[in-house]
């Protein structure tokens, strides 16, 4: 039998009516249990490359990992990440896109930003409105 989802109905309904392939994940750091959503296949923007065999590819998928706070939806998602990690064409890092971080038993490039009180609906936005949000983001590092 599997775990309940820790998503809110309209995001599952969201991912379910897109046939969005993703997995819910969890781990305990401490006392307290850590949990994010994985999506396996998220685009890349050309704009981005990944390393591929030592060489810059450009575009393509990457695995991008949300974490989803306690409190979610009221409270507003924050930051993603994305494995492998992305760069700027030449190689180089983007803003605010150069650290990297072990979650769910694997290495994960952050990318550190930070939605204003003002741009997140508490019960309204969801992973709808942040996926927009993240692919806006890719393609304007």
């Amino acid at each position: 039998m599997s775990e309940p989802s820790f998503l809110p109905e309209d995001d599952q309904d969201f991912l379910r009516r897109k046939a969005i392939k993703h997995r819910l994940v969890s781990e305990m750091v401490g006392m307290e249990v850590r949990r994010g959503v994985i999506f396996p296949e998220f685009e890349v923007p050309g704009n981005l490359c990944s390393r591929q065999n030592g060489q810059l590819v450009a575009g393509g998928t990457a695995a991008l990992l949300v974490l989803i706070p306690k409190g979610y939806a009221k409270t507003r998602l924050d930051s993603w990440y994305v494995q492998p990690g992305l760069f700027l064409p030449g190689g180089g890092l983007v803003d605010r896109a150069g650290s990297e971080t072990d979650l769910f038993n694997g290495r994960w490039q952050f990318w550190s930003r930070h939605l204003a009180d003002s741009e997140w609906r508490p019960d309204i936005d969801g992973l709808e409105t942040y996926i927009q949000y993240i692919r806006e983001g890719l393609r304007n590092p």
